[in-house]
């Protein structure tokens, strides 16, 4: 039994996953939020550093560094989809929901390894070490230490990165196999 997958259904999956990267996306930047909570850092710190390394300053800077994350991280949904229009077995593969979650750990890891590490070390921490204004958090702290916290993070990042996959997949999943059960059987 073959299965194929028409363009039409191929542009509708990588809609779905564009789709699929924004919503992975929104909730890891829900965990972001809390996890500066948690650390007692300022709120949208993670997003003042993006938005500061981008050239923005003040409030722009904040929202600036929250639309290009979601924008990268809905651009990723859509570029982690292609595969699976291309390969059919691929496609057939992420239609099951096991191998969907290993297809989005998958995705999770490499996007920190080929995407966030280099960023963060070659256009983050540079502006990071010439940059001082970010100085307490919420409770007044002085946060001298922002440089080597980030480096922290950046390790903490892995397991974000892998929730977003996580977040991906599900999406994605569900709808490839939604897709298998429409699609033609062939002999």
């Amino acid at each position: 039994m073959h299965r194929y997958i028409k363009a039409k259904d191929g542009i509708k999956m990588l809609t779905v996953g564009l789709l699929a990267g924004f919503i992975a996306t929104i909730v890891v930047s829900g965990l972001i939020f809390a996890g500066e909570a948690l650390m007692n850092y300022p709120h949208g710190l993670f997003y003042l550093i993006i938005g500061y390394s981008l050239g923005f300053d003040g409030s722009d800077a904040v929202g600036m560094g929250m639309v290009m994350h979601i924008t990268a991280g809905a651009l990723i949904g859509l570029i982690a989809s292609i595969p699976i229009v291309v390969v059919g077995r691929l496609f057939r593969a992420v239609s099951n929901f096991n191998t969907s979650v290993i297809y989005g750990i998958v995705v999770g890891v490499l996007v920190w390894l080929l995407f966030f590490l280099p960023v963060s070390y070659m256009l983050v921490m540079p502006t990071l070490e010439s940059y001082s204004d970010i100085t307490s958090d919420r409770s007044g702290r002085i946060l001298n230490d922002l440089n080597l916290s980030f480096a922290r993070v950046i390790y903490y990042a892995i397991g974000l990165h892998i929730q977003y996959g996580l977040i991906y997949s599900i999406i994605i999943g569900a709808f490839a196999s939604r897709m298998m059960r429409m699609l033609p059987v062939e002999e």
